[in-house]
């Protein structure tokens, strides 16, 4: 499932391609959508935005489109009228004189007003986005309160009432990179070990937006594509590094399951 990094970086490309344009076609997939089509046809796109694993396009007046990729959507950005080659079903088309923006695969898609955006079920109950103006301040705060000091960092990180868009490769390199044990919950560690924790899930989460999903140092990347490394293996430090040697330490990385998800780690480092 795509994590925050890539759903901002989606939202960015369609920002860019249709921002500030007139919706001169619009197709909707679901037969209970089908009545916006005429109604936000024609509308100004006043603007994109990213909530945690979701995406908002708001139109003059006061419709959004809400929609979830959940685990296999995919915005794609075409020439007006183009579509990709792809064995995805089209769910969603929003169509400019210039370009497209075309939703395949998710189902998770409703159009809202300012009062029912307001009361959607997912950004009703998700914590803060940890690439919406989130500070280390603000996610020390949060980790240290007695909401969620009390449960285990595997668990936390996957918990999108803690900190919203983390997802399962994010955990393992904040954990990593905050040398924290995963096993360990917030209320074990000191505060200098807690500021560690926070100034990471910013530092790796603003990283993996930027670099398009990579959480290494550039002198590792640099390192690692030169030894031959593909790409799923230098972008992380641990996330799918099994059986590889830890980038800090050189003893190997282990994979192992916490709260049913997989997760990668460095016993020597975070142990």
């Amino acid at each position: 499932m795509p994590e925050g990094p890539e759903i901002h970086r989606e939202a960015d490309s369609i920002r860019n391609a249709v921002h500030q344009s007139e919706c001169r076609y619009i197709y909707f997939h679901h037969e209970h959508l089908k009545p916006f089509e005429e109604k936000l046809t024609g509308r100004t796109i006043q603007g994109v935005s990213a909530k945690g694993k979701a995406i908002l396009i708001h139109f003059d007046g006061d419709l959004s489109i809400f929609s979830h990729n959940q685990l296999y959507g995919k915005w794609y950005i075409k020439h007006a009228g183009d579509y990709p080659e792809t064995n995805r079903e089209l769910r969603v088309e929003l169509r400019t004189d210039q370009k497209s923006a075309l939703l395949y695969s998710a189902s998770d898609i409703e159009v809202l007003n300012p009062d029912e955006l307001k009361d959607q079920s997912y950004l009703k109950n998700i914590g803060p986005d940890i690439l919406d103006d989130m500070s280390a301040e603000n996610v020390y705060k949060r980790v240290a309160s007695d909401k969620f000091n009390g449960r285990s960092f595997a668990a936390l990180l996957l918990d999108q009432h803690f900190l919203s868009g983390v997802g399962n490769y994010l955990r393992s390199e904040i954990l990593f990179h905050s040398g924290v044990d995963p096993s360990s919950r917030p209320k074990d560690l000191s505060e200098s070990e807690l500021m560690k924790f926070s100034e990471s899930a910013i530092h790796i989460s603003q990283r993996a937006y930027i670099k398009g999903g990579i959480t290494a140092d550039d002198e590792t990347v640099r390192k690692a594509k030169k030894a031959g490394e593909k790409r799923r293996h230098y972008r992380h430090y641990v996330f799918s590094r099994d059986g590889k040697e830890c980038r800090v330490c050189g003893s190997e990385v282990k994979k192992t399951r916490k709260s049913g998800r997989r997760l990668y780690l460095c016993e020597l480092c975070q142990l």
